[in-house]
């Protein structure tokens, strides 16, 4: 009997063990301050967080930098949590810079001297939710809802660029663009996680 005991209570301290990391890396609600009038008493919210570095080596490769120098490994437009409903308006910026890994000029040789080859560049965006005739990306709703009739399993951002070839000379060592993602005032969402995927390219075309 004492060894189902201890393995009932082991067995128990093992969920609440998984829920509490389950509820710490999803952050949830907690109690509302309503109510909460003893002095002494307190109620708040907390999201983990954690910090990264990644170092790579210097080269002639080309890569996808942000305006800090860092190589993108994914750009995110993080829009935040919002409230059910029609949402407001929502804009994401970032900007996306193609050059080589040592900042030389794109024409460079390994030391760094610029040669006379001039291209043409321009970025791009390849997703089958990419809709480039409305500039739109249509962002799937991926967890469940507890919202009752929920029939909304979509929503539609702007994904806004620099679009087109632009000249590039030999001395030049960045292509740039800013990308918005603009969720339009209005459109309207229930409970989930709604998330859209694609790829942004960038390449330089030698004229």
């Amino acid at each position: 009997m004492k060894k189902k005991l201890a393995l009932l209570l082991s067995l128990l301290a093992l969920s609440s063990v998984a829920f509490g990391a389950k509820v710490a890396s999803e952050q949830q609600l907690v109690d509302s301050p309503i109510g909460v009038t003893t002095k002494g008493d307190s109620v708040g919210a907390g999201v983990p967080f954690e910090v990264r570095v990644n170092v790579i080596p210097k080269g002639p490769e080309l890569g996808l930098f942000d305006e800090n120098g860092n190589l993108y490994d994914t750009v995110v437009f993080d829009h935040g949590t919002k409230l059910a409903g029609n949402l407001p308006r929502s804009v994401v910026k970032k900007t996306v810079i193609l050059q080589r890994a040592d900042g030389y000029a794109f024409s460079a040789d390994t030391e760094g001297v610029a040669g006379s080859t001039t291209y043409t560049g321009k970025f791009d965006v390849k997703s089958t939710l990419y809709d480039k005739s409305t500039n739109t990306l249509t962002l799937e709703k991926l967890s469940s809802s507890s919202d009752e009739g929920d029939e909304v399993v979509t929503m539609k951002t702007e994904l806004n660029y620099v679009k087109g070839d632009r000249e590039v000379s030999a001395t030049d060592n960045q292509l740039r663009s800013e990308f918005n993602s603009v969720i339009l005032a209005g459109t309207k969402a229930v409970g989930g996680q709604y998330v859209g995927t694609g790829t942004i390219t960038a390449s330089l075309t030698v004229k």
